[in-house]
C-alpha cells in the first residue's frame, strides 16, 4: 500500500517505515488498494511523544484516526487497529443502514485545502467546497472523520447545518437561515 508520511521534529528510518506498511498493509484486505485515492501519515514528536495520525481519501469517503503514545511501535499498532475498526464500521453501516451508492457519496465530498498561516491567531485554514447531503450521510462522514462536528449542505432544504457531539453522547443540528 503506498502513502505519504510527513513528519516534524523527527527522521523517519527505515525500520519505523517497514513498520507502518506492515500494519496499515492491513486494511487493504478490507476494501482492496483500488478504492484508496491517497493516505497521508502525519507523525509529530513533541515532549517525548508521538503523535501519529491517518487520513485516507477512499473512493466515497475520507477516514481520519489518530493516536498518541510514547512507544513509536506501539502507537502504530494503536493506529493501525483503529483504523480497521473504523473501516470495517463504515463497510457495515454502509451495506446495512444507508445504503449509499459510491456515486452519492463521491459527489458529496470534497478535498480540503490547507494554508498554514504563521504570526496570526489564526495557524490553519481550511477550504473545503460543499456538496448537499443527506443527514445520514453527514453523520456517517462525522464519524469517519473522528470529529466531534461537522459542516455541510442539507439536501433537503439547502441551507448549511451543523452536526455537533453532545457531552451526553447525542448528536445535535444546528440549521442555519439566511
Amino acid at each position: 500500500m503506498k502513502f505519504n508520511i510527513y513528519a516534524k521534529e523527527l527522521t523517519v528510518t527505515e525500520t519505523m517505515r517497514e513498520h507502518l506498511e506492515k500494519k496499515l498493509s492491513k486494511v487493504e484486505k478490507i476494501f482492496g488498494e483500488d478504492r484508496f485515492i491517497s493516505m497521508d501519515v502525519r507523525i509529530l514528536k513533541e515532549r517525548g511523544q508521538y503523535k501519529l495520525e491517518v487520513t485516507a481519501h477512499l473512493s466515497g469517503i475520507v477516514v481520519r484516526v489518530e493516536e498518541k503514545g510514547t512507544d513509536f511501535y506501539l502507537a502504530v499498532d494503536k493506529l493501525a487497529d483503529t483504523f480497521e475498526k473504523r473501516l470495517k464500521r463504515f463497510k457495515e453501516r454502509k451495506s446495512i443502514k444507508h445504503k449509499l451508492s459510491v456515486r452519492e457519496i463521491t459527489d458529496s465530498l470534497s478535498v480540503p485545502e490547507y494554508a498554514e498561516e504563521e504570526g496570526s491567531m489564526i495557524t490553519r485554514r481550511k477550504r473545503f467546497f460543499i456538496k448537499p447531503m443527506t443527514l445520514e450521510e453527514a453523520l456517517l462522514q462525522m464519524e469517519m472523520l473522528g470529529h466531534t462536528f461537522f459542516v455541510f449542505r442539507n439536501a433537503e432544504s439547502g441551507e448549511v447545518n451543523v452536526l455537533y457531539a453532545r457531552k451526553n453522547g447525542s448528536v445535535g443540528l444546528i440549521e442555519m437561515t439566511e
